[in-house]
């Protein structure tokens, strides 16, 4: 999973980075507007950090939607149109004959705020149902699924608490065939005040504590979300930037404030909500490096996994600090991330950014050798895969490899695929077959020199056999190559004589 994580980050840079984009805010807003949602859409197309901010919040979004449809380890939200049915009951049957124990320490009254108002309880069922659905909530809206989190609070009978959910929204004016006609809305004409109403949930410790995130998240309140984040790398970074975007767009949007309230007061925002608000929310800018920085300090001594340190490179825009760090890895990652080093230093090939262009070779000949390695019986499936690989790797590396490939093919039914193989690849065949037959030879030579003499006629004979074997083998390649025959031929008798 963090493999295909990392590819779509990469996919979505890339894209980014290929797409025009206006140079300024003024170019796309020509004309005083209303509309907060407008103004908001071209400060991102316009700012590229912002933009690069919002990029990454989609792509952890959507990384985490995958994960979660993959292991579902959500617990299931049951659908009700009544919320706190089990609490309603006990109310309904009151101090009947069938309910002589009656919980004097339960609510009274079913509306939402009753149990804060009267300092007093709901059924233990429902306070178990609430708790999962507010996981829940929280889920949804880290997977990006914000729609489907209104959903989850309408189908458990609890559309109050959708409705808290939605205040956060732009205001945006649906434009109008007749100018006549009365103005429709969508978003918060009052989003300030409900950012200062929200703050009071996700200050308050009594509440749910995915439900105070989620509330938080929403508002740009850091401090209420990160005790759900569990020192997750992921989750601590979509936080982290989730509040930067919203504090940047607050910020914007007060400072635009007499563009987009001009003449509308049902856009504007009190001056003391204002001050209020802006007294109890307080957020400090980071850069992007800054906020890994914070992130690594929050993570409770783990440590970021090779593939998430690649990430935090690509976002920082880092290739050649990726290309140095390498360098340590080779020698102990894993057989599948090696694989992954190397398809990441092709592609950043194909995308010009190769920085250190011998360090890729060298990522690129330990994977080709780790594919060779991993061959035992004297066959090869996919040839073509291992050729291509070589291909990739300088001519004078080439010969060496692909002759080491030859060396651990001595089948005879895979020898052509190889040859073929190589040869559609743009590998000099013929140069690595005179390695490989230069091998087999020296191997010989260094078999009768560190000849043990405690050995037996007969042992002797047989390990003289294996060599003998090894070089005729080897030189079935040139045998298999059209303009190598002469040169086969003349080996052939130079080894008899």
């Amino acid at each position: 999973a963090e493999e295909a994580n990392t590819w779509k980050l990469l996919h979505c840079l890339y894209a980014d980075s290929i797409t025009e984009h206006p140079e300024s805010l003024e170019s796309l807003v020509t004309e005083t507007t209303l509309s907060q949602q407008i103004l908001v859409s071209a400060l991102f197309r316009s700012d590229s950090e912002l933009r690069l901010l919002q990029l990454l919040v989609d792509w952890l979004e959507a990384t985490a939607a995958y994960q979660e449809e993959a292991t579902k380890t959500s617990a299931p939200v049951i659908g009700n149109n009544i919320h706190w049915s089990n609490t309603l009951h006990q109310l309904l049957i009151g101090t009947s004959l069938f309910n002589k124990d009656t919980n004097k320490a339960m609510v009274t009254c079913m509306d939402p705020d009753a149990p804060r108002r009267q300092k007093k309880l709901i059924h233990s069922d429902d306070q178990k149902d609430d708790n999962d659905l507010c996981k829940r909530i929280f889920t949804e809206v880290r997977c990006g699924k914000f729609t489907e989190a209104i959903s989850l609070c309408i189908s458990a009978g609890q559309a109050w608490r959708g409705a808290v959910l939605q205040g956060w929204k732009l205001l945006h004016y649906l434009p109008r065939d007749d100018p006549n006609s009365p103005l429709e809305i969508t978003g918060n004409p009052s989003r300030d005040l409900w950012k200062w109403c929200a703050l009071g949930i996700a200050n308050n410790v009594a509440e749910n504590i995915h439900y105070r995130a989620t509330i938080g998240i929403l508002s740009g309140h850091l401090a209420s979300t990160l005790p759900a984040c569990q020192g997750s790398w992921e989750d601590l970074l979509w936080a982290h930037l989730r509040v930067q975007i919203e504090a940047r767009v607050d910020k914007f949007l007060h400072e635009h404030h007499a563009t987009v309230d001009a003449t509308r007061d049902a856009n504007t925002t009190p001056a003391d909500v204002l001050e209020l608000l802006q007294s109890e929310l307080q957020v400090e800018e980071l850069s992007l490096q800054q906020v890994f920085s914070v992130v690594k300090a929050l993570m409770d001594g783990k440590q970021e996994s090779l593939y998430q340190t690649c990430q935090r490179h690509l976002m920082l825009g880092h290739i050649r600090t990726i290309m140095q760090d390498s360098l340590q890895w080779l020698d102990n990652a894993e057989e599948r991330f090696i694989r992954f080093l190397a398809h990441l230093i092709l592609v950043l090939r194909q995308m010009g950014k190769d920085p250190l262009h011998d360090v890729g070779d060298k990522i690129l000949e330990k994977y080709v050798i780790q594919l060779i390695d991993r061959l035992s019986d004297g066959s090869v499936d996919c040839p073509e895969l291992i050729a291509y690989y070589t291909s990739t790797v300088p001519v004078t590396r080439q010969y060496v490899i692909y002759a080491e490939l030859m060396d651990n093919v001595y089948k005879s039914d895979y020898r052509q695929g190889v040859v073929r193989a190589g040869l559609n690849a743009g590998v000099d065949v013929s140069a690595s077959a005179r390695v490989a037959i230069k091998k087999a030879i020296t191997d010989i030579q260094q078999g009768y020199g560190n000849l043990d003499l405690t050995f037996t006629q007969t042992t002797a004979v047989e390990k003289d056999k294996t060599l003998i074997s090894k070089v005729i083998s080897s030189l079935e390649w040139l045998s298999l190559i059209s303009n190598q025959l002469e040169e086969a031929l003349w080996l052939s008798n130079a080894m008899i004589r």
